[in-house]
């Protein structure tokens, strides 16, 4: 997200599926950073799933390839700033 300060990522290349994961903080709201990342997944082929909160935490779970690709976008309100993490489960031709 334009903006954010990425605190932390991993990369792990595997079959049949890989996993990548970031971290940063951003002064946005958690609605602004859900709908960023709503966009940006919807653009490249996932689907969002409804519900915007699991437990009161606004996280939004995107779905491609039949349900064998996932992306979960959580984010945590601190004061004036935004602790995004960004996780997927990808098929390794998915990673760019």
């Amino acid at each position: 997200m334009p903006g954010a300060q990425v605190q932390g990522s991993t990369l792990q290349r595997s079959t049949p599926l890989s996993a990548a994961s970031m971290t940063a903080t951003i002064t946005a709201t958690p609605a602004e950073v859900l709908a960023y990342y709503s966009q940006v997944f919807q653009a490249q082929g996932f689907t969002a799933q409804p519900g915007d909160t699991v437990d009161g935490v606004p996280l939004k779970t995107f779905v491609r390839a039949a349900g064998q690709e996932i992306v979960i976008v959580s984010v945590v309100q601190t004061g004036d700033s935004a602790t995004v993490t960004v996780g997927a489960t990808v098929l390794p031709g998915s990673l760019k």
